[in-house]
């Protein structure tokens, strides 16, 4: 659905009865044969996946993600503490659950501690994006001007060493995938040498904790320098060139990385369904994966809504460790996923 046509459906359904709303929504996403299935043979797969699969992605930014928001309803720091207190028990839920994830880390957040180094500024050795009016609203100041360069226990909403200790040290394997240094996108705004010097600057902190990224998610999912991420070695990128495909495999892109589909944001904030009936609407995504063989896959931040991560994301994860554990399908990250499907092709002979 195009985004002036969400808004006309949820002005209309703003007049009328909640609940007629949400049958009404359930009624349109049923009718209109959703999940999207997007499945070509010449460069999928053929027949897909003996199991249907399942992916999660999540964006782990902390303060680093809505400093710059438009939209953002709350200040980054609270955003970004209550991300620090919700990741263990996402964690820890994923791990009871035999669930691995792919943990798109913002970079700045390996690091223990920072300082300005006498000068006025934080991380001078990185090059500046110019002021840009976009996804973000920066049209003013330096683009660091809020990192605190203190370290993670005076100031942790901007730091998470320990956090990122503790998925590393967690009974699953989980990958870390790279978010960007400070959150940046990689739209047209964005010169190639920043994106560059932030790839740099994440790889470098990485190192320490024995990490070399594969995946890249970009930062408020601005899609760009793809030839860029390529040649520095990253596999594959949470983006897709068909638009409509919910359900679907990893696509190589021209550029030589692939592009992994994403079906549906966790966290989403909906104005017509209950959180109930939202999930039961993600389960249909995981649903159709098994159907096809082919992969849903979520995405979230670690900060949203207590009432979503209890009554949305933990019955899903409970929902797709269950069929799992029927055989109905796998659970991958994105690197596996891309790397499953590289293998499917190859054992085809695909070329």
């Amino acid at each position: 659905m195009r985004s002036h046509d969400k808004s006309l459906f949820h002005r209309i359904h703003s007049y009328v009865p909640a609940s007629l709303a949400q049958r009404s929504s359930d009624a349109a996403f049923r009718l209109s044969g959703r999940p999207f299935v997007y499945h070509d043979e010449t460069s999928h797969p053929r027949g897909g996946f003996s199991r249907g699969v399942v992916t999660f992605s999540i964006d782990f930014e902390m303060a680093w993600a809505t400093q710059y928001s438009r939209y953002a309803k709350e200040d980054c720091v609270v955003v970004g503490l209550r991300e620090r207190e919700q990741v263990p028990r996402i964690l820890s839920r994923m791990n009871d659950l035999n669930i691995a994830a792919t943990w798109a880390t913002v970079g700045h957040l390996f690091l223990k501690r920072c300082s300005r180094d006498g000068g006025d500024l934080p991380h001078p050795e990185l090059p500046r994006v110019p002021h840009f009016d976009g996804h973000w609203k920066f049209t003013s100041g330096d683009w660091f001007q809020r990192d605190p360069c203190t370290d993670y226990r005076t100031d942790p909403a901007w730091y998470a060493p320990d956090l990122i200790e503790t998925i590393l040290a967690s009974s699953v394997k989980h990958e870390i995938g790279c978010h960007g240094f400070s959150h940046l996108g990689f739209g047209s705004y964005c010169p190639e040498e920043v994106a560059s010097a932030e790839l740099d600057a994440c790889l470098e902190v990485m190192k320490p904790y024995g990490i070399r990224p594969r995946s890249f998610v970009f930062p408020g999912n601005d899609v760009g320098k793809l030839e860029l991420l390529a040649r520095k070695g990253f596999l594959a990128v949470r983006t897709f060139p068909v638009g409509r495909a919910e359900i679907s495999l990893p696509l190589r892109l021209r550029e030589g990385i692939w592009g992994v589909h994403s079906s549906v944001a966790v966290d989403v904030d909906d104005r017509i369904l209950d959180y109930g009936r939202r999930c039961e609407r993600l389960k249909k995504f995981t649903d159709r994966a098994a159907q096809t063989g082919l992969a849903a896959h979520f995405w979230f931040h670690p900060s949203l809504q207590q009432r979503q991560m209890e009554e949305i994301l933990f019955p899903l994860l409970d929902y797709c460790g269950a069929m799992r554990d029927k055989g109905k399908l796998d659970i991958l990250t994105m690197e596996q996923l891309v790397m499953a499907t590289e293998s499917a092709m190859q054992q085809q002979g695909a070329r």
